[in-house]
């Protein structure tokens, strides 16, 4: 079977060298039509890109997002930098911010709050004994009294729906909370600047005005758009510097140039067809699947000049530059592409798309790269000078690489490697799924943004919201009151649980808060009544005391089928959200099935949607890699007929992936939706390092039959071209590590950096240790056939 499927392929290839100006015309035609999409190619994020849609906390999350509020919030504080914030000034700083905020585009109107809102009212009993809801604080009126803006600070701490949530408890920050529309597209870079503008605006030197939440993340990352560029340019110029500097020929500097522009258009005019949006947290993927379009072009233009000085032909070397590589490049490619495509078995949209596009562009490297080099090679004048210039450097890496294949040193290397992944391992177990500290992990720690987060997280129980949904299967059923107990007895059941829970908001409150309105205030009243015509009584009067429609709109939809429980907690870290997660699934376990027609779901909000995401990404990352890693080893096992081969394939991609999460947990970064692509595609990164060095080593042997000899010219040659490739990758991640802002990108790129390295290193060292040590049948036993391709005995 595999002998036929090589002749194919080697029948194949004579018809490429026999028409290469129809095929290097076919290639560079759709080259053509696909740089005619890149201008189109548009950059942006979609919030719902990251959300996995098919778990059960996002669908509710759909759901209710436009009744009671989703994900997506601009929060804005107001802190004093004395005293607190009854005084008339700063009373109408929040009230000038919150207007701002109710204004800002994409805000949902009716799921803005603040204490000065129209919705957030004092309800009081009038002289004839009716409900009366009046504002905190009416902009049109006269200035406050210092009695009355005393009177104001006590009727705020005697209300636990503004106190704490609204107001900070040292009474010296208050929060304006906007909600976002995110059922249609959210223009985030005109949302931040509308806020930045506001925020200008109202500056002042008595109080700090902060702003955090998803829009202003986003808008703070879309700031940098033209930095990311920039660095584009500074690594392009680098890797050419890297190519000038390696070759000093005009071959090898222009063909792999020209390779990474063609896999480029391929990939970002696929992209552009399907209608994709290009995410500047994600840029560094495609520039990794670019520059090792880079990696598979050096090894071609290295092969050729390799084969010149020998045959001093032009034409004969780039076809014995194919012939060599052909197989080895194409199986490297192939399963570097199938590995990006794994991506898309992720539940979140982004890595969805990320692995269609992606998958396609590595894909077309066989095109744009690996046939088009050695094909050009030959319609291309010979050089007039025929010899290597790799000859100096070739010996002293030979004479260097005795001592890396002497038995000792194969010992000593092995023992290192092992010793080195069960230290990893160890880490491995502290690598978290979700943000491993408060703020954005996207931020730099000093960043405004995160600086705003730390200061709403000091002043406030808690500004991160999860929402769990009461639902009820008849009309009105809300207002039953074995309904509003059981809602109660979850709320309360999860304070007692979570000392770290900042609070609740919810119906319950409502109604015992408004039941002792009605009886004078007195604290005896400030139950739940007995019957269902009670509690819709009271949900009415405090309905109608509003003079603004909508008053019950954040406790319950109009229909009364539904209700949502307000938790507010300081952050959304990974331990956080386990902990909130356990704790609710638990508590709505115990609650759901003790009422009829009753049921708790979790769980919408930041917290249920960070958490949702975090689940997801652990259920992917166990699916991503593993299979990337089997995926690779049943292909290189088919190629090479032999289980060793696919298991020595495997094996740096183990080493280099498991060091790379210990990695990961020694310096606390999270697992994210973000790093799960780069995580993957570094991972591949080992196949294309591994697969030419092991089948140099092979093809050698069949030549010399010395295993160490074997070894030594693989080692001196292919690891030479490796080395360079594996360098001028790192050179060109570290770009985004030294002049990157954004501490995501500069972190992803370190990280990109350790796994870069490790598979290089996996590749030259551990590899050849390998083969030394056991000595695989494939190599020690491969033949030429009739065709001229290498085939195990």
């Amino acid at each position: 079977m595999k002998k036929k499927l090589t002749h194919i392929l080697h029948v194949g290839e004579e018809w490429l060298f026999a028409n290469p100006k129809i095929v290097l015309g076919v290639i560079f035609a759709i080259s053509l039509g696909f740089a005619a999409l890149v201008p189109n190619v548009r950059m942006g994020t979609d919030f719902e890109d990251l959300l996995p849609q098919s778990h059960p906390f996002i669908q509710l999350h759909n759901e209710i997002k436009d009744d009671f509020g989703g994900a997506s919030a601009v929060v804005v504080s107001v802190e004093v930098k004395e005293g607190d914030i009854f005084t008339n000034d700063t009373l109408q700083l929040i009230e000038n911010l919150t207007q701002g905020v109710d204004s800002l585009s994409g805000v949902n109107h009716n799921l803005v709050s603040s204490l000065t809102h129209r919705l957030t009212r004092k309800v009081t009993l009038d002289e004839t004994g009716n409900i009366r809801s009046t504002l905190y604080f009416d902009p049109a009126g006269d200035k406050l009294t210092q009695a009355e803006l005393d009177q104001m600070r006590r009727d705020v701490m005697a209300n636990p729906r503004v106190y704490g949530l609204m107001v900070s408890p040292d009474l010296k920050s208050a929060l304006i909370r906007g909600q976002m529309n995110e059922g249609g597209e959210i223009d985030y870079q005109k949302t931040f600047a509308e806020l930045t503008e506001l925020r200008e605006k109202y500056a002042t030197d008595h109080a700090l005005i902060h702003a955090t939440g998803l829009p202003v993340l986003t808008g703070w990352v879309y700031t940098y758009l033209n930095q990311i560029l920039q660095i584009l340019l500074y690594t392009a110029a680098l890797i050419f510097i890297l190519l000038v500097v390696y070759f000093r020929r005009f071959y090898g500097v222009a063909l792999p140039l020209l390779g990474i522009c063609l896999s480029s258009a391929w990939g970002l005019g696929f992209m552009t067809i399907l209608g994709y949006t290009l995410d500047p947290l994600s840029m560094t993927i495609p520039f990794l699947i670019a520059a090792r379009a880079t990696s598979h072009g050096v090894q071609l233009v290295e092969r050729y000049y390799y084969e010149l000085e020998i045959t001093k032909d032009g034409k004969k070397a780039a076809r014995n530059s194919l012939d060599a590589l052909f197989r080895p490049g194409s199986l490297a490619i192939t399963i570097d592409a199938i590995g990006i495509f794994v991506i898309a078995l992720g539940a979140a949209p982004i890595n969805i798309k990320l692995g269609y596009y992606a998958g396609f562009w590595g894909f077309s490297v066989i095109f744009t790269v690996h046939f088009m080099v050695p094909l050009f090679l030959t319609i291309l004048p010979a050089p007039k000078k025929t010899q290597n210039n790799r000859s100096g450097t070739t010996t002293v890496l030979y004479n260097f690489s005795k001592y890396l294949v002497n038995p000792l040193s194969v010992k000593i290397g092995l023992i290192s490697t092992a010793f080195a992944v069960v230290v990893a391992s160890f880490f491995v177990a502290q690598v978290k799924f979700g943000e491993s500290e408060p703020g954005s992990p996207i931020l730099n720690r000093t960043h405004d943004y995160n600086i705003s987060a730390k200061s709403i997280n000091e002043h406030f129980p808690g500004s991160e919201e999860l929402f769990v949904v009461a639902r009820t299967k008849d009309e009105k059923g809300i207002s039953r009151p074995e309904v509003v107990h059981a809602m109660e007895q979850f709320g309360d059941k999860m304070m007692v649980k979570d000392p770290e829970l900042g609070g609740y908001k919810a119906v319950p409150g409502l109604i015992r808060q408004v039941n002792m309105l009605t009886h004078s205030g007195d604290p005896r009243w400030a139950q739940i009544p007995d019957t269902q015509l009670e509690v819709a009584g009271l949900m009415s009067a405090y309905e109608l005391s509003s003079p603004i429609p909508g008053a019950m709109k954040e406790f319950m939809n109009p229909e009364g089928t539904d209700a949502v429980l307000t938790f507010f907690y300081k952050d959304h870290q990974a331990t956080t959200l386990e902990r909130i997660v356990t704790n609710s699934k638990q508590l709505v376990k115990e609650i759901n099935g003790t009422v009829e027609n009753f049921q708790l779901l979790l769980g919408g909000g930041i917290i249920g949607v960070s958490a949702a995401i975090d689940e997801e990404n652990f259920v992917d990352t166990m699916i991503i890699t593993p299979v990337v890693m089997i995926l690779a080893f049943i292909f290189v096992m088919i190629y090479y007929e032999s289980l060793h081969a696919g298991w020595l394939m495997v094996l740096p991609m183990l080493f280099a992936t498991i060091l790379t999460y210990g990695y990961m947990g020694l310096m606390n970064i999270g697992i994210s939706v973000n790093t799960i692509p780069v995580i993957a595609v570094g991972v591949g990164v080992g196949i294309d390092y591994a697969v030419y060095i092991m089948d140099r080593i092979r093809e050698e042997y069949e030549a010399t039959h010395d295993l160490q000899e074997s070894v030594l010219r693989a080692l001196s040659t292919t690891g030479l071209a490796v080395g360079f490739t594996a360098a001028t990758l790192i050179a060109g991640v570290i770009m985004w590590v030294i002049f990157s802002d954004l501490r995501f990108q500069s972190d992803a790129a370190l990280l990109l950096t350790v796994m870069l390295a490790l598979n290089a290193v996996a590749a030259v060292l551990l590899v050849p240790a390998w083969v030394m040590a056991f000595k695989p049948k494939f190599i020690t036993g491969a033949h030429r056939d009739k065709d001229g391709i290498l085939q195990n005995s």
